[in-house]
């Protein structure tokens, strides 16, 4: 009776990978990639991108004061 008893037990688990297998690729295939939105690259790109425009625009960049924040941070540096 045994031998019979194995062969059952053979075939369930042979069904339940099967069952998950096809449930795995369902599920695979169902779900879609996450994408992330796209800008429009005209919003980006200034229509006059020539040295002069980005060295204004460089020019009127505000930094705030470097030097300022710089010597905090190596007062926080020398106190190590």
């Amino acid at each position: 009776m045994e031998p019979q008893n194995s062969k059952n037990k053979v075939w369930t688990i042979l069904a339940v990978v099967i069952v998950l297998a096809v449930l795995g690729f369902w599920f695979w295939k169902g779900s879609k990639p996450a994408t992330a939105p796209v800008e429009e690259v005209g919003s980006l790109v200034s229509p006059e991108d020539t040295v002069a425009t980005i060295d204004q625009e460089l020019q009127a960049t505000d930094l705030g004061d470097l030097d300022k924040e710089f010597q905090g941070v190596e007062a926080d540096l020398n106190s190590l």
